[in-house]
């Protein structure tokens, strides 16, 4: 989870400003044109069936005449054979940063599926003035954003250098890198545009966004993006301690995700720093333990509860090494390959953009009882932070709650794939937010699944062991299952709510039916990787992540449940035909989300209905 919604759930970081989050989240209106309509209107396009950046071109052309726009330089065919192009609305040649319009193409060049949150109001009569003649500079903005996000960020030195469009403010502290300044306009909640500097500040604890209005010279918006060989680890298919024991594990990476291994000594690095992953522990500031360096054998002791933190810390930082690996060769199969903006140090000749290897942080001195994932675009290092957890005596580390380093790398997945790589701001709405946890605590639950589990007998909790919490075993409110008795929860019950992982709860609570049913009918694979014919997951399990994640490159910037719902029909129809609609729309509608269930930001309707003739 990135940072608010990390406090939200367990308690705040030691030194974490809190700032009141919803005031400045980011507001979008979407639309989505599901493959249904969109075949229609791709009927019309004079370029149908050519290349499909051209044919996303004309459609865009084709729905927004009087728009101005550029291509976003991230676009990729997936896996699946759908193209994924991805456009920004200009005006005057300067960005609205956060006008989207994304376009998926077949693999016969016809529109699949479009979405859209270009800005439809009145547009300024003229272009801004050049930028030493706004009323503030980039440095004055930074100021005022790191006033209102509690950041000791000084700039008594600072200097700009100008890179294209965008401003370096050097010469600053109390920044991990230095920020950046690009004029944009934002729509604004009421509806209007904001010409404001986007300002990037990035810390030891926090990745923020912040649009500071020129005129008014306040923060309008803000962008959270911090959403935490041989190997004995915990496996996959094991969440945790409570769950069995570690075991030896060798040689798990995958050959055609990770071609050179994971181990980065190739690349003149030593230990756990990879092409995937550099994993260490920053227990003080600014001093990165950087070992295990084992030369290929990482096997060292842990005991559950046998001691502090620091007595097991080689343990712990190749844990998570281990599973963050495998996520990213397992999300790779999946269709998160460089093209489409995967982190790797060296993307090869693979396309998308390189040197962002995720930076994996345990026993993080900033905090406790956390986890965090700070988003990031193309070609910039996300941090993925574990703080220890202080709920028993000895301390837990939850670098060995493998669900939680699942949760958090998963944000990574739908935060990249989601309005494309190019862009980290697609899952900032209310109920986008929301399902990004949910999605990442789906994704948990299905890699923790055991071989003897059923539809009728699995149940699934977040964060109990280095929470410590047995009644029941999640940090959720509920467990997720398929069960009614258990979990009753639907639609409707994200009303009212107050916590984003609150409405993720009920995103993630139909996925998990979804899941069983997909697996009841076509069987589970135990093993940590999916076997494929023709594309697709021979497995229920897989196959739905597998459609999950195509569903993230389809729908559109900052979806609605409803959106995300179709888009999800949406990725079934382009990888299996549709085999699966029935079971799709019976999870959804089981929980509310039916073909009549109305979308309300305060007063969401649950309806139960399956549309006619889907089964």
């Amino acid at each position: 989870m990135r940072l608010d919604l990390a406090l939200s759930l367990v308690g705040a970081a030691a030194t974490v400003n809190a700032f009141d989050r919803e005031k400045f989240r980011l507001k979008s209106s979407t639309q989505y044109t599901k493959s249904s309509e969109a075949a229609v209107i791709s009927l019309k396009l004079a370029k149908r069936g050519g290349d499909y950046v051209d044919v996303a071109t004309e459609l865009v052309k084709t729905v927004a005449p009087d728009a101005e726009f550029r291509v976003i330089d991230d676009h990729y065919v997936g896996t699946n054979g759908i193209g994924h192009v991805n456009f920004r609305q200009t005006a005057h040649g300067v960005d609205i940063d956060n006008a989207i319009f994304n376009v998926n193409i077949d693999k016969n060049g016809n529109v699949f599926s479009y979405g859209n949150s270009f800005f439809t109001g009145d547009l300024p009569a003229e272009a801004p003035a050049s930028a030493n003649s706004l009323p503030i500079d980039s440095i004055k903005a930074l100021n005022i954003a790191s006033e209102l996000l509690g950041l000791s960020i000084e700039t008594n030195d600072a200097a700009l250098e100008e890179s294209s469009d965008v401003y370096v403010i050097q010469g600053v502290s109390g920044a991990s890198q230095n920020p950046e300044s690009k004029l944009v306009y934002l729509i604004k909640p009421d509806g209007n545009l904001s010409l404001s500097w986007k300002v990037d500040t990035v810390t030891q604890e926090t990745s923020y966004s912040s649009y500071v209005d020129i005129n008014a010279a306040e923060v309008v918006g803000v962008s959270d993006h911090v959403s935490a060989a041989t190997y004995e680890v915990y496996p996959i298919g094991l969440n945790d301690p409570w769950e069995g024991e570690r075991s030896i594990v060798e040689n798990p990476e995958d050959s055609t995700a990770s071609p050179n291994g994971w181990l980065g000594r190739n690349n003149g690095y030593d230990a756990t720093f990879g092409n995937n992953v550099r994993a260490g522990a920053l227990p003080v500031a600014e001093v990165l333990y950087t070992k295990p360096n084992a030369n290929g054998t990482y096997v060292f002791d842990y005991i559950p509860d046998g001691g502090d933190p620091v007595d097991f810390r080689d343990a712990a930082v190749t844990q998570a090494f281990y599973t963050t690996n495998m996520l990213h060769d397992l999300y790779y199969l999946f269709g998160f390959t460089p093209a489409a903006g995967n982190f790797q140090l060296s993307n090869g000749d693979e396309g998308g953009k390189a040197n962002d290897p995720v930076d994996v942080l345990i026993q993080h001195y900033a905090g406790k009882n956390n986890g965090l994932f700070s988003q990031t675009v193309d070609g910039r290092s996300p941090t993925l932070t574990m703080y220890v957890f202080d709920k028993t005596d000895p301390y837990r580390d939850g670098a060995f709650d493998q669900g939680f380093l699942i949760h958090e790398y998963t944000h990574g997945l739908s935060g990249r794939l989601t309005g494309g790589a190019a862009t980290s701001a697609c899952l900032e709405d209310w109920e986008a937010d929301g399902m990004a946890e949910g999605w990442s605590d789906l994704f948990a639950s299905a890699l923790a699944i055991k071989p003897d589990d059923t539809s009728a007998t699995a149940q699934y909790g977040f964060a109990a062991w280095p929470l410590n919490v047995t009644s029941p075993r999640t940090a959720r409110l509920v467990m997720y299952s398929t069960s009614r008795d258990v979990n009753n929860w639907t639609y409707s019950n994200a009303n009212g709510l107050e916590k984003v992982h609150q409405v993720g709860t009920v995103w993630a609570t139909m996925l998990y039916d979804i899941l069983w049913s997909l697996i009841d009918k076509h069987g589970k694979n135990d093993n940590p990787r999916p076997d494929f014919v023709d594309g697709k997951p021979t497995d229920g399990k897989f196959l739905w992540l597998k459609i999950l994640t195509d569903s993230f490159s389809i729908q559109p910037c900052n979806p609605t449940f409803i959106q995300a719902r179709d888009a999800i029909l949406d990725a079934d129809l382009a990888l299996t035909g549709g085999e699966n609609k029935c079971e799709i729309w019976k999870g959804f509608a089981g929980r509310g989300l039916g073909a009549n269930a109305v979308y309300d930001r305060s007063n969401r309707v649950d309806n139960f209905d399956l549309p006619a003739g889907v089964c």
